[in-house]
């Protein structure tokens, strides 16, 4: 094991050239474009035996991958935005067909207005597809989480894709000093491909074909059990990564917790702001405020029993998004009142398109949740007040 200063883009790169991928389609879209750059860059380099795919859209790269990986080798792609809606079709056949393929999320607003900045709601938007949904904190779990994936989602009780998140520009583009694990212990760890349905001229068979409606039900009920299953397989695939490829983290659970054992209230939140989170729930502690953290890593599975047994006794639940469902609220916030309805829990959505959300804001936020003074609502920068629309103009 070795380590570099990289980027989250860099390390995901790495992870995939680790993994031994075969076939990579390729399309670039900010943030992630890098990824694929480094990709190609290895394969010209000669560090990176896979055949790499440049196609014309993100609707084809994933039909580019569907098509390849049905054919039993370890497939690869990377998207954002209004380019994971484009591929948003062939999002849900290759989980129709329980065809298992790891993809990168650099997450990124979604238009209109254009903005190319970082948002939850690309992400959020693919949770009812069949996919297994992971995201990263840092570079360093955006590497082993990449890794992880190919191993879930190729276990034979699983056979789903799988997409790994991370905020994009504040994760992809920002560098930190991550581990990197020896090609000999991720060949240990990840061994080759296997998958019981090939396309094989000498072996024809039929995938995505038309099904009956009862068929059709009972394949949909397989899905709903292989993602519930996929629990165990994600516990066990932890549990055997920080054995023998990098005994650093902890991956034993599908989500995590700080100072939450003994705390009072909690705060629920995703991906990179979760650290800043981290240093709220310090600063407080220093004041004797009883108060902890529960980081999502797993939006799909949704590990609903340990929700419970963490969150279910806490007096308050703040949860941040920084993604939304209009007219509903953020998508965690509905997440987490459906597993614990009883429970205070108290929504906020900040930090779309970019708007910068640190410590110092999340502070103050905090504090007015735990004197009650917070109902689910929209939180900006303090020189934001209101937001208003030109009046409309009426055509006669």
């Amino acid at each position: 094991m070795m380590s570099k200063v990289i980027s989250g883009n860099e390390a995901v790169a790495l992870g995939v050239k680790l993994s031994r991928v075969k076939v990579i389609a390729i399309y670039p879209i900010t943030p992630q474009t890098y990824i694929i750059e480094e990709l190609a860059a290895m394969r010209d380099k000669g560090e990176l035996d896979a055949e790499v795919i440049r196609v014309e859209s993100e609707h084809s790269a994933m039909a580019a991958i569907y098509g390849a990986a049905s054919t039993g080798v370890r497939v690869y792609t990377a998207t954002a935005s209004q380019g994971l809606l484009y591929m948003h079709e062939m999002v849900w056949w290759v989980a129709g067909s329980r065809i298992p393929i790891v993809m990168t999320v650099g997450t990124r607003a979604v238009g209109a207005p254009w903005n190319i900045w970082n948002e939850h709601t690309d992400f959020m938007s693919e949770r009812d597809s069949g996919w297994i949904m992971t995201f990263a904190s840092t570079p360093q779990e955006a590497l082993d989480l990449t890794l992880q994936a190919f191993r879930i989602s190729e276990d034979e009780r699983v056979f789903l894709p799988m997409m790994v998140g991370m905020d994009g520009f504040i994760l992809s583009h920002t560098k930190t000093r991550v581990y990197i694990p020896s090609q000999e212990d991720v060949d240990e760890f990840l061994p080759p491909r296997k998958q019981p349905y090939t396309l094989d001229p000498e072996d024809p068979v039929d995938i995505g074909n038309m099904f009956q409606p009862i068929d059709y039900m009972k394949f949909r009920h397989s899905i709903h059990l292989a993602m519930l299953h996929s629990i165990d397989v994600i516990k066990e695939v932890g549990k055997e990564y920080e054995k023998k490829v990098i005994p650093i983290g902890s991956y034993s659970t599908l989500n995590d917790s700080y100072k939450l054992d003994d705390a009072e209230y909690a705060i629920v939140s995703m991906g990179a702001w979760s650290l800043d989170v981290m240093q709220v729930v310090d600063e407080l502690r220093k004041e004797g405020i009883k108060i902890g953290l529960y980081r999502i890593r797993y939006v799909r599975p949704w590990d609903e029993e340990d929700i419970k047994k963490k969150l279910g006794d806490k007096q308050g639940i703040l949860v941040l998004d920084r993604s939304v469902s209009f007219g509903r609220g953020g998508h965690l916030y509905l997440e987490l009142k459906s597993t614990l309805p009883e429970a205070n829990i108290k929504g906020v959505v900040t930090g779309l398109g970019g708007v910068s959300i640190g410590k110092d804001m999340i502070l103050p936020l905090t504090r007015k949740f735990i004197e009650g003074n917070t109902n689910n609502e929209w939180f900006y920068p303090s020189e934001v007040e209101k937001v208003e629309l030109r009046n409309p103009r009426y055509i006669k």
